[in-house]
């Protein structure tokens, strides 16, 4: 009975490890993204076509953050166009689903898209938020010209930005009025309003918290074990 509570006691300790480690990333948020793009359908070739950019720039490399991206709804007459350019952890495509991993610094989604001249862009957002301890991953948005150059906004070229931090900062900006495309230099200034992000969800639990919930009730179990090892010793 003595060996069987020592090996329970370096059970209780390896689990009481596990659930420390494992609780600090055990959230994530859903958000929908909508942007009036309908400008764009109006413009000439160039500054169009245009092309959707997602990057996942990395805080430090300590913890790992995903991003996905899913239910485009890009209206009437618009949709994914060309083929698709990743750098780092990114993968997917425009008419399905886009998963960008922090793998590297930059981890980057670009693929081109006819905007609608009607509907709004819309799509979903998922992201863990798991913090970086100094320095918070960031999502951005941006739109490419033809030139493969983002059209300038109030905050470089970034139309919205997570900070993958505590509180979760978000940020939008609309496009810069003073500064032509640069895939065409003598057209005048494209005008795009901010995006809106709505959050869908409060925080929900991803498939690990599900994982420390069973090891809940397993420690439970091994607790009323322990219990009665000690009033058989």
């Amino acid at each position: 009975m003595r060996q069987t509570c020592d090996v329970l006691r370096g059970f209780m300790v390896l689990l009481g490890f596990w659930w420390g480690v494992s609780s600090s990333i055990c959230h994530a948020v859903s958000y929908t993204m909508t942007f009036d793009l309908t400008p764009l359908a109006t413009q000439p070739t160039p500054p169009g076509p245009f092309a959707l950019d997602f990057q996942l720039i990395d805080g430090e490399g300590v913890v790992r953050n995903t991003v996905t991206l899913s239910n485009f709804a890009f209206g009437t007459g618009g949709g994914p166009t060309g083929s698709v350019t990743t750098a780092g952890g990114a993968r997917g495509n425009l008419s399905g689903t886009v998963i960008i991993t922090d793998s590297g610094v930059l981890n980057e989604f670009t693929q081109g898209f006819t905007p609608s001249g009607t509907t709004p862009l819309r799509f979903t957002v998922d992201l863990t938020t798991n913090v970086e301890p100094v320095t918070p991953d960031a999502f951005s948005v941006a739109i490419f010209d033809s030139a493969g150059i983002g059209l300038a906004t109030s905050f470089f070229d970034v139309f919205a930005q997570i900070d993958i931090s505590t509180p979760l900062t978000i940020h939008t900006y609309a496009s810069d009025p003073h500064v032509t495309p640069p895939g065409c230099l003598t057209c005048p200034p494209i005008a795009l309003n901010a995006p809106s992000i709505q959050s869908i969800t409060a925080p929900v639990p991803e498939p690990l918290t599900l994982g420390l919930f069973g090891t809940g009730l397993v420690g439970i179990a091994l607790v009323r074990w322990w219990r009665q090892c000690h009033r058989l010793l």
